[in-house]
């Protein structure tokens, strides 16, 4: 009778065990929203869940979260942008939602369209969809660097 209760107790631990691993791995595997994508738009809708989120929070990720921001923009976009005119006559407002406030729908309801996808450069529709700010709409020009497509140019139309 003992030894048949011994299997049984020997699954039950081990069925522990891997319930417990698969918990660890849950909160030691990073967040899909800051991990580089091998696909255009799913890397587009990532950055933009991710951005807006951290600037609703007031994070400001362009300045205060740069290593983040280099997983999502290229390097020569960074600079394009830290080299632009702030204010009146430049730059006045977020360059990645060309807007001064920033409505909190725009990180859950994105909508992304390919134009262009190629091996190393795409180009995407996006809409960003908000109930208090209204939508907005862009193109956005993607390069493939470093393993991961990264934005380099957003084009607003107003």
């Amino acid at each position: 009778m003992i030894l048949k209760k011994m299997p049984a107790l020997r699954f039950s631990k081990a069925k522990r065990v891997c319930v417990a691993v698969l918990a660890a791995l849950t909160f030691i595997t990073p967040s899909r929203a800051i991990w580089p994508e091998k696909n255009p738009a799913e890397a587009v809708r990532n950055f933009y869940a991710w951005y807006v989120h951290e600037s609703v929070s007031g994070s400001h990720p362009l300045e205060k979260e740069r290593e983040q921001m280099r997983k999502f923009v290229t390097e020569g976009l960074l600079s394009r942008i830290n080299k632009m005119p702030k204010g009146r006559g430049g730059l006045d407002g977020d360059f990645f939602l060309n807007a001064r406030e920033v409505d909190p729908d725009w990180g859950k309801n994105i909508a992304v369209s390919n134009y262009y996808v190629g091996r190393t450069m795409s180009k995407l529709g996006v809409i960003l969809t908000g109930r208090k700010l209204g939508d907005r709409q862009f193109e956005v020009k993607v390069l493939f660097e470093e393993g991961a497509w990264k934005i380099d140019e957003v084009k607003f139309s107003d």
